[in-house]
């Protein structure tokens, strides 16, 4: 069984305000965390799949092919045939006085934030406006779905 733990990041379209959801997978190592993706059902953006790739999809070399096989069996799994991995375009940074001390740094510095692209408007831009736990997001209505040998930690 592999333990899990991350975050929900809350994501708000630019153009339309709509709402959906991603999970932050956190780990100790690259270890912990590789293989594992998350899915978000369109239709309802508060529906989120967990699976982590079996031996099999290990030996896919292309990015898209790999995600295509694990969508795949993810979808044979639930029945959800919506289901999408989030396109995140880049990371915007807090800019930063560079002449500042070490100590100010540490004080001002953020975590880069996601763009994401927009699930319901292609070619638009979407943007991580908060983090929440995945026990603020089931309060939210939100469901995360296990899928394979998963548990929280």
């Amino acid at each position: 069984m592999k333990i899990i733990d991350g975050e929900i990041r809350k994501i708000e379209s630019k153009l339309n305000s709509n709402i959906f959801f991603d999970f932050e997978f956190v780990g100790e190592s690259d270890e912990d965390t590789y293989g594992l993706f998350c899915f978000v059902q369109r239709s309802n953006p508060k529906n989120l799949f967990i699976i982590e790739m079996n031996d099999k999809e290990c030996e896919i070399s292309k990015n898209t092919l790999l995600v295509d096989a694990v969508k795949k069996r993810a979808v044979i799994q639930t029945g959800v045939t919506d289901l999408i991995i989030l396109k995140i375009l880049r990371f915007e940074e807090k800019k930063i006085d560079v002449k500042m001390g070490f100590q100010a740094f540490l004080k001002d510095f953020a975590k880069p934030i996601a763009v994401y692209e927009d699930i319901f408007e292609p070619f638009e831009e979407a943007f991580q406006v908060n983090v929440i736990s995945v026990t603020q997001f089931k309060n939210l209505g939100g469901k995360v779905h296990l899928l394979g040998d998963l548990t929280f930690s």
